[in-house]
């Protein structure tokens, strides 16, 4: 998913036509484009879950998008409550509200699907929950801005849905999209890519990387304590949830056009966003692969080498 997500955005930065020739590449980059490839992540993910696949779901993608979210959503309260709409260090109280009431989800798939077991991959859907403007929305209405309309929620869960329905039909369409999300993922990261411009992003300068910091400082060990103490796991699932997703880039428009006081902050959030949101596809990898080779993980001889870290299989070291 990184190496198309930066192909993307160096051709949107050198070349931003290049991407926008004809319908159809215009349709593949737009925002119905990236809601297309999340549907079909979605549909993917629950044709390989079954009924009893939904409690360790709920289990351990619930837990982290739960403690991560009120973590996040406490902090930013905090902010806002002191320094308003501007933030702190440069950094605006909307794209800390965005980037950490969020997650990669994608990301996630990503990692667990190179170092995790098939728990982890049926937790993907539950982050759905704080990918978008959802929980930012949420967090807002708490302090009395705004809220969310139940039906946001319900589109996220029908296509998981319909995926589990067609599955418990027809255990060969369990087999035909087994390879699905590994399809879909580079296009997404191509799609994500091509709405960063690399150029706002050196110049977002300090802004941004703080923003990254920011996530690191609250959301790293909230998700290492879930994951480790109260899910029992031995830790890279707690740290591919550490991490600014490209998506989150359109989160803070959204939220401008619904609360109008926001907007004066939207190219700005933006910008810091997209930064954030570059160093955790550059960094996040490699964090949770030296917590995978060093406390253990299902596929561990696949990635490493026979003899050094730990073998973690089945809730047993």
């Amino acid at each position: 998913m990184i190496i198309p997500l930066f192909a993307a955005a160096i051709l949107n930065t050198l070349c931003p036509s290049i991407l926008r020739i004809g319908s159809y590449s215009q349709s593949l980059i737009s925002n119905d484009g990236l809601n297309v490839m999340m549907f079909l992540t979605l549909l993917f993910t629950g044709t390989q879950m079954s009924i009893r696949d939904i409690p360790e779901s709920l289990k351990r993608g619930g837990s982290h998008v739960l403690f991560k979210y009120l973590a996040g959503a406490g902090v930013y309260l905090v902010i806002f409550h002191y320094f308003g709409y501007k933030g702190i260090f440069g950094t605006c109280s909307l794209a800390i509200l965005c980037a950490l009431t969020n997650n990669n989800g994608s990301l996630y798939m990503g990692l667990v699907q190179s170092y995790g077991d098939h728990a982890d991959l049926v937790a993907r859907p539950i982050f759905n929950f704080n990918s978008g403007p959802m929980l930012s929305l949420l967090t807002i209405g708490i302090s009395g801005t705004n809220t969310v309309h139940w039906q946001e929620y319900v589109t996220v869960l029908l296509p998981l849905c319909i995926g589990i329905i067609l599955s418990t039909i027809d255990k060969q369409i369990k087999l035909a999209t087994k390879q699905g999300i590994s399809i879909i993922l580079p296009i997404m990261g191509f799609v994500l890519g091509s709405d960063i411009d690399l150029f706002k992003v050196i110049t977002s300068g300090f802004g941004g990387i703080f923003l990254f910091i920011i996530v690191i400082i609250v959301t790293g060990p909230v998700a290492l304590i879930v994951d480790r103490i109260l899910l029992k796991r031995p830790g890279y699932g707690g740290m591919a949830t550490v991490s600014v997703a490209g998506n989150t880039i359109a989160v803070p428009v959204m939220i401008g056009q619904i609360v109008p006081k926001f907007s004066p902050y939207v190219k700005l959030a933006t910008v810091q966003i997209s930064c954030a949101a570059v160093l955790s596809a550059i960094l996040c990898p490699f964090i949770v692969r030296w917590f995978a080779q060093h406390f253990g993980c299902p596929k561990y001889e696949e990635n490493f080498e026979k003899g050094y870290g730990v073998k973690f299989v089945n809730n047993e070291k």
